[in-house]
């Protein structure tokens, strides 16, 4: 996959700007300040559906613009697509023209991998932020995953919802059992997409690492016990569960 054309209209400092872009290596360089990185937050912005600078959707318009929009036109092996975020009193997003009713719709059309300095934490941070940057990279590549994630969470907010009323309401606790079976049917799921995730990055890295020693005597091995496990902190029978996975993503549901 690459990216064909970049349409920018009133998105940050640009006012109608159209980028046209190689298939190969594209560089963007300038002074600071001008905008470099704006177009980098457009691509990530019609592939996640989110900036991964702000968190208001405001702050990608031009300052005294009422609204904005990117256009993103990419080719893949067997078609070619268009991505549109519109910007203005919401944020809408259409997949070839067509309105998309939830943004989670166009996870995996555009493929791409955002690196920037905060995320050396990925790396130096606790396993939570491995997590999250693993569960963005599957559900680019397998959007299943992202509704897989969506129905644990939903009887995941049950669940606790559930643990409260006993508590409180003293209702009986026979439901739990049946929640408790959904989570692991989902867990196993999430498991088993983390872990074939992991094990073709672990023969890619081999395959890379071979080539820069010419040597392949030494075998990576990606340690996977805090990534591909389910995160469950201190969660047994009649505990509350911790959410996986779905704070970087918007309006999922």
């Amino acid at each position: 996959m690459f990216i064909k054309k970049i349409l920018l209209y009133n998105f940050r400092n640009y006012i109608n700007q159209e980028i046209e872009l190689d298939k190969d290596i594209n560089v963007f360089f300038g002074n600071n300040a001008q905008g470099k990185t704006n177009i980098l937050e457009s691509v990530y912005l019609c592939a996640f559906g989110k900036s991964f600078r702000v968190k208001k959707d405001k702050d990608l318009v031009m300052f005294n613009k009422e609204n904005a929009f990117v256009e993103i036109y990419y080719k893949k092996e067997d078609r070619e697509g268009k991505v549109k975020a519109s910007i203005d009193e919401k944020k809408v997003f259409y997949i070839n023209d067509v309105k998309q009713e939830k943004i989670s719709n166009i996870i995996g059309k555009i493929n791409v991998v955002m690196f920037n300095p905060d995320d050396i934490n990925i790396i130096k941070g606790d396993s939570s932020k491995r997590r999250k940057f693993i569960d963005m990279m599957i559900c680019s590549l397998k959007p299943n995953y992202l509704n897989l994630l969506t129905d644990y969470n939903k009887v995941l907010k049950q669940r606790n919802n559930y643990l409260k009323q006993i508590k409180i309401d003293n209702k009986k606790s026979d439901l739990l059992d049946v929640y408790d079976e959904q989570m692991a049917e989902y867990s196993e799921k999430i498991y088993n997409y983390r872990k074939y995730f992991f094990d073709k990055f672990e023969n890619k890295l081999q395959t890379i690492h071979n080539m820069i020693t010419k040597s392949g005597k030494e075998k990576i091995v990606i340690g996977q016990g805090h990534l591909v496990g389910i995160e469950l902190r201190g969660a047994g029978h009649g505990q509350e569960h911790q959410p996986v996975g779905l704070d970087h993503v918007e309006g999922v549901i």
